[in-house]
């Protein structure tokens, strides 16, 4: 086993010497320079599309471009409505506005941070036409109800698996639900990249308007190769996150179980200690947690200066936890005046948010190690929670 004793515990992305070996081989290969990158850019893709459970798979540029280029190959309009939680990174919303659609900031599960289904329901109006869900923190949504509230509906589902690389449902994982599903694959997201995306669909129009977008032109092998189709955006992932995307392929089951591993670990060490912090809440369908990030709340002992004071232990990360209601960020005043384009736009809001006010009462943030499931001896567990007992008495 690795020694950790001086190692940096959170340290991310956390790449293996071989996968620096392999890189570094990768630039006096041929390939990179290839425009198409061929398998890096279609059999890479597609590889984990299958392993999520769905059809096709292809990379972008981040997890932004990802949304930008589902909601430009879904039918939408200039004015349709897109449902999405009022908690969540401003970027679920600015690619609507550069396609003139309207955000419907609706509520979130109060123990969870997800969207709340029944606030999902009370939204819908005649204008209507997608909903968002965001698996915050590893944990998945309540996809059964989303996917049946929008059957019902006729809307189209979009998941947003960015926190959550593989976490799973009873019923599958997460970004198998969605009519389309994006992830970024950022620096410090579970399955790191350095800088880019991954949009996944099982229907096949929706791929061909995927690549058509994401793409200056079409792919080798197809019969338009050298047809250009004018919306390309040229969206895609570089050559060396690619590469990179590729060589980590073999190690997601690992990764993620290490993730889930940790989460775990945090709730057995903070059962020890209930009056002083409460691990966060898993819903019975959740079968596997690929925790990007762990929002614990205080116990009705607890203060933020215990929680500093841990931190002077070395061995936890924490946090305040300020994921504010996205309808108070900055940007919607700035939009105007800066982004002309955006046409005013403004979110629809409902009347309360209850579920919301909740989930953040007392919440605070813990930074997840990206250190082997095996880091978690008996030795390791009683130090960390002789660390703990020390900080909160």
């Amino acid at each position: 086993m690795a020694d950790y004793g001086s190692s940096d515990l959170y340290r991310s992305p956390r790449y293996s010497a071989s996968l620096a070996d392999a890189v570094k081989g990768f630039t006096t290969s041929p390939m990179w320079d290839d425009w198409d990158l061929d398998g890096l850019l279609v059999d890479v893709p597609t590889a984990y599309a299958t392993k999520l459970g769905v059809k096709y798979g292809i990379f972008c540029s981040s997890g932004t471009a990802g949304l930008h280029a589902s909601l430009m190959a879904l039918p939408l309009r200039p004015g349709d409505e897109i449902i999405l939680p009022c908690m969540t990174f401003i970027r679920c919303a600015t690619p609507l506005l550069h396609l003139g659609l309207i955000p419907v900031l609706v509520d979130i599960d109060p123990s969870t941070g997800n969207l709340d289904p029944d606030s999902v329901a009370l939204a819908i109006s005649s204008k209507t036409k997608a909903v968002l869900a965001v698996h915050m923190w590893g944990i998945p949504a309540d996809m059964q109800r989303l996917v049946s509230i929008c059957k019902d509906r006729d809307l189209y589902l979009i998941e947003d698996f960015s926190h959550a690389h593989f976490s799973r449902h009873t019923d599958g994982f997460v970004g198998s639900f969605g009519d389309l599903s994006y992830g970024s694959m950022q620096r410090k997201k579970t399955l790191s990249v350095g800088e880019g995306g991954l949009i996944v669909t099982n229907d096949e129009e929706t791929y061909f308007r995927l690549r058509q977008i994401t793409s200056p032109g079409s792919f080798k092998g197809t019969s338009n190769y050298n047809e250009f189709s004018g919306f390309g955006l040229n969206l895609r992932m570089s050559p060396f996150s690619a590469f990179v995307a590729k060589e980590l392929l073999g190690s997601v089951d690992r990764i993620v179980s290490d993730r889930a591993a940790q989460a775990f670990a945090f709730s057995e060490l903070l059962g020890q200690f209930p009056e002083h912090v409460v691990a966060p809440e898993v819903p019975a369908y959740a079968e596997v947690v690929s925790a990007y990030g762990y929002k614990p709340r205080l116990g009705p002992k607890g203060t933020l200066d215990m929680l500093r004071k841990a931190n002077q232990s070395k061995l936890w990360r924490f946090g305040e936890f300020s994921y504010g209601h996205l309808k108070d960020d900055v940007f919607w005043n700035k939009s105007t005046d800066y982004y002309p384009f955006c046409q005013a736009i403004r979110p629809r809001l409902i009347a309360e948010y209850p579920g919301y006010e909740k989930y953040m009462d007392g919440r605070v943030g813990l930074s997840v190690p990206t250190v082997e499931a095996e880091y978690w001896t008996a030795t390791e567990r009683s130090r960390w929670a002789d660390a703990l007992r020390q900080a909160f008495t």
